[in-house]
């Protein structure tokens, strides 16, 4: 075969093995989502941030002892009591229970119990939330964005949360104008997006022409529908919202539990 023909087959043989050694050296591993309603009870773990331009999250292992499943943790007074903590003792760690919710290709965490348990591993922690969440009136600018525009510039949920979080982390307002844990049931309002992507519900007024606070809407599973709809609609078409509103520095979040369109048989004072 001669010198030349080993050393072909020699080539040859090494860029067949090098693809397999090198898929070997570097599996992949694909954590499933978590079901939308899942519970967690009594997990312990660290809030922790990669940057100022990613979102807060918790770490939390499966029972295997392999799998760690990472949640984005959403606003609420919850939330800004751990974060207070972490400030003042940066390797504190807390046991917390809540309510798992799923949006795209991510789990979100709503804590509702939680206690600090001292100090764990020092992490990079969070200080971070969707741009203005809670502003009081609605300017002309908020509906001026056109079916494309809503269309092709509408930002990934995570990105709007981050700004969100962090516009009401520092603008924390002083009175509390949202309360933690109230029930609303379809309630009538119109759908904007501010100029950071985040959508806000802008609730339209009652009967004795008071309204509620402007909300952040949080993602979720009807947050997909919700939004993949208003993408079709003009910005000022009303819809019926029910849901949970959190409060996180005064300022108001929205998890949406259900929605619909709001029909001609709709009485105005819903």
């Amino acid at each position: 075969m001669g010198y030349y023909g080993i050393y072909m087959k020699t080539i040859l043989l090494f860029l067949l093995v090098l693809p397999m050694v090198h898929m070997q050296q570097a599996p992949k591993t694909w954590v499933p989502l978590l079901r939308e309603g899942t519970k967690v009870v009594d997990g312990v773990g660290v809030l922790s941030r990669e940057s100022d331009n990613h979102p807060i999250v918790v770490e939390l292992p499966r029972g295997d002892g392999k799998t760690i499943d990472t949640f984005i943790v959403l606003p609420n007074q919850r939330l800004a009591e751990m974060e207070s903590s972490t400030k003042e003792f940066p390797e504190r760690s807390f046991r917390f229970s809540g309510d798992i919710y799923a949006y795209g290709a991510q789990n979100y965490l709503l804590i509702r119990e939680v206690v600090s348990v001292g100090e764990h591993t020092e992490r990079n922690h969070p200080t971070i939330v969707p741009k203005k969440p809670n502003e009081e009136s609605v300017e002309q600018e908020d509906f001026e964005d056109s079916i494309a525009d809503i269309v092709g510039e509408l930002e990934d949920a995570t990105g709007s949360l981050v700004r969100s979080i962090r516009n009401a982390s520092t603008h924390p307002i002083s009175k509390e104008v949202t309360k933690e844990g109230l029930r609303i049931s379809s309630r009538r309002c119109h759908l904007v997006r501010n100029k950071h992507g985040a959508w806000v519900a802008v609730f339209v007024s009652d009967a004795t022409g008071l309204s509620d606070p402007p909300c952040t809407v949080l993602p979720g599973s009807s947050f997909t529908s919700l939004t993949r709809w208003a993408k079709t609609q003009e910005p000022s078409t009303p819809v019926l919202l029910s849901g949970e509103v959190l409060n996180y520095h005064g300022h108001g979040f929205l998890l949406v539990s259900s929605w619909r369109p709001v029909h001609n048989s709709d009485h105005l004072d819903n």
